[in-house]
C-alpha cells in the first residue's frame, strides 16, 4: 500500500489523514452555517420566549407584589388590632389602678378614724381603770371596816357584856377593848 504524503506546515501527513479533517472540517462548516441560520431562525423564538420570560416575570411580580400587599394589608389589620387590645388593656389597667387608689386611700381614711377611736377607748379604758382601782381600794376599805365591826357585834341583844352598849357605837377599836375588860371584870 502505497500511502500518499501530503506535505503540510512542517512535515509530511498521510493522505486520509488530511481527508479526515477535511470531513471533520466541512461537517464543522455545515454545522457553523446551520447554526448561523438556525440562530436567525432562534433569534425570533428566543425573543418570544424571552417577552414570555419577561411576562412571566411581570406576571410573577404583580402577584408577588399582589400577596406582599394583602400580607401588608393583613399585617396591618393585626398591627390595627394589636393597638386597639393594647388600648382596651391600658383603659382597663388605669381604670383598675384608679379603683386600687381609691380603695387605698378609702382604707387610710378608715385606719385613721379606727386610730381616733383607738385613742378614745384607750382614754375611756385608763379612766376606767382608775374609777376600777379606786372602788377596788374603796371595796378593800369597807371590808376592812366591816370586819372590824364584826369583831365588836353581838348578836345576842340581851347581853350585858355587850361592848358598846345597844345605841353606840365606837370608831376606835382599842377603847372599845379597854372597855369591855372592864366591864367582864367588874361583872
Amino acid at each position: 500500500m502505497d500511502e500518499i504524503m501530503v506535505e503540510a506546515a512542517g512535515g509530511t501527513m498521510p493522505m486520509w489523514v488530511n481527508v479526515f479533517i477535511g470531513i471533520v472540517a466541512a461537517l464543522g462548516g455545515w454545522e457553523a452555517i446551520k447554526y448561523l441560520l438556525s440562530l436567525r431562525a432562534n433569534r425570533r423564538k428566543n425573543k418570544a420566549e424571552a417577552s414570555e420570560a419577561e411576562a412571566m416575570a411581570h406576571q410573577q411580580a404583580a402577584t408577588a407584589g399582589q400577596q406582599d400587599a394583602d400580607w401588608r394589608q393583613k399585617e396591618l389589620e393585626l398591627m390595627t388590632r394589636f393597638v386597639e387590645t393594647a388600648k382596651q388593656q391600658y383603659e382597663d389597667l388605669t381604670r383598675r389602678y384608679d379603683e386600687l387608689m381609691q380603695e387605698k386611700e378609702e382604707d387610710r381614711k378608715i385606719k385613721a378614724e379606727l386610730r381616733q377611736e383607738m385613742k378614745k377607748y384607750e382614754k375611756e379604758s385608763q379612766e376606767m381603770t382608775r374609777k376600777l382601782e379606786g372602788l377596788q381600794k374603796a371595796f378593800t376599805e369597807e371590808v376592812a371596816r366591816r370586819k372590824a365591826v364584826e369583831r365588836l357585834y353581838c348578836s345576842v341583844e340581851a347581853c350585858r357584856r355587850r361592848v358598846p352598849p345597844i345605841g353606840e357605837f365606837s370608831s376606835d377599836p382599842v377603847a372599845t377593848k379597854n372597855r369591855s375588860r372592864k366591864q367582864t371584870t367588874a361583872a
